[in-house]
């Protein structure tokens, strides 16, 4: 039987976990997954902005050694993304989005310099190599043994949202 290769989207081989916090109150200072303290990894990631945008957002995000997971406030994301994109182009505000992965830190430092296409920045990405759901934080309080503790929602994003106003010019 013939080997399939995975698909990849860049060159380097895949790298770290990806994990999105949607809570803008809570702070993760131990991994969910082993529950051993984090620590800070400053890294480019690579997001995909519908329908054509790559942005490489050199991001602070906590960092698990021992599961190799990157944590990042979703709405720190969103935050940077939506000031980025006031200025390139207000109608992507609001549209879907996806963390691909990360890029080297010296081609982005070049790409900060001299715009690249994304070819030239293939050689230098790597995509995760998992990707974990949300993180989910149940709700405090006394709770009966037999039931599970409610968990709570994350609040809308309250940045990277569609503008429902007509332009001026209409």
């Amino acid at each position: 039987m013939p080997k399939t290769k995975s698909k990849h989207f860049g060159q380097l081989p895949p790298r770290y976990g990806f994990m999105f916090n949607p809570y803008p109150d809570h702070r993760v200072s131990s991994c969910p997954v082993c529950e051993r303290k984090t620590g800070q990894r400053k890294i480019p990631l690579m997001v995909h902005i519908e329908p054509m945008y790559m942005i490489a957002l050199n991001y602070t995000c906590r960092y698990c050694q021992a599961c190799d997971l990157l944590i990042a406030q979703k709405h720190e994301v969103e935050h940077l993304l939506t000031g980025l994109f006031r200025r390139i182009d207000p109608a992507a505000i609001g549209n879907e989005y996806l963390v691909i992965g990360t890029a080297e830190k010296t081609a982005w430092k070049e790409g900060v310099q001299k715009q690249k296409e994304v070819t030239e920045m293939l050689p230098h990405i790597s995509d995760f190599a998992k990707y974990y759901q949300d993180l989910q934080i149940t709700q405090g309080g006394w709770f009966h043994r037999d039931q599970e503790p409610p968990v709570m929602q994350p609040p809308p994003s309250q940045e990277w949202i569609k503008s429902k106003s007509k332009p001026f010019w209409r």
